[in-house]
């Protein structure tokens, strides 16, 4: 819906009044794909999300007998640029979720590096999500909508159960991860935590909260896990989703041309 609003306070503006549904053409749209591009400097990704939830909107009012075509039905796509993700080694985890002082933040990041979560579900775990005694994190209501079930690891067990014991603050808040002032926890405050953890351990990669979820994946990869399993665990409704974490490592090059003795 953003999106939506964003492409029509810009379409008003260029116009001067406002323009009705059925007069929108190809032409305006490329001129709206030009403007992010050039004034917003939006990212290539950014630009088809926008392009991708108007599409889904004139669809929805052809459907609906406003219009008689979509415009946006064979538009192309920005190309997106093909470059690595980044990820971190367990080692790199394990310095970042340790220079972390705050102990609420300090277990928040230890379970999204066990568990793969979104920042969003983590943020939203309530007390009931984590089944202590029969050793699960109910996901309610994910990315999409969906929930799902995730085992606890009996590592990030212990822990968790050492930070009920100890760090939570006393609050009524129904949030498992909960400072004392807010009830709940950012997502803001999460990615700014880890940039500063980053510094602390002297870890030079631009690591957000989505790095954690990554780094996840990448090392269920290097452990060779099965693909369905990753996809499973991350909540993706696509294996082709999961793909873009099956990233070749430089080591798996090395590896791979050492086995060739001609």
């Amino acid at each position: 819906m953003i999106d939506i609003n964003q492409f029509s306070k810009w379409i008003s503006s260029k116009s001067n009044s406002p323009v009705l549904i059925d007069e929108i053409s190809v032409q305006r749209i490329e001129e709206f794909v030009s403007y992010l591009t050039n004034e917003r400097d939006c990212k290539p990704a950014t630009i088809n999300r926008k392009i991708n939830a108007l599409s889904t909107f004139f669809q929805c009012m052809k459907k609906k007998k406003f219009i008689m075509e979509n415009p946006l039905e064979d538009f192309q796509r920005v190309k997106v640029p093909d470059s690595e993700r980044v990820y971190l080694s367990r080692e790199e985890v394990e310095a970042i979720i340790q220079a972390i002082d705050h102990p609420v933040l300090h277990h928040f990041a230890m379970t999204m590096a066990y568990t793969g979560l979104r920042v969003k579900e983590c943020i939203h775990l309530t007390m009931k999500d984590v089944n202590f005694e029969e050793g699960y994190i109910q996901v309610i209501n994910g990315k999409g909508g969906k929930n799902r079930t995730l085992p606890l690891s009996k590592q990030l067990k212990v822990h968790l159960e050492e930070y009920l014991k100890n760090h939570r603050p006393p609050t009524d808040s129904l949030y498992f991860f909960a400072l004392k002032k807010t009830g709940t926890v950012s997502g803001q405050y999460v990615n700014r935590t880890l940039k500063d953890a980053c510094e602390k351990a002297a870890i030079k990669k631009h690591v957000t909260s989505h790095i954690l979820r990554h780094s996840f994946a990448s090392y269920l990869v290097k452990k060779d896990t099965h693909v369905a399993v990753i996809q499973r665990l991350l909540g993706h409704a696509s294996v082709k989703t999961t793909s873009v974490y099956l990233h070749v490592h430089q080591d798996d090059l090395q590896a791979a041309v050492d086995q060739i003795d001609f």
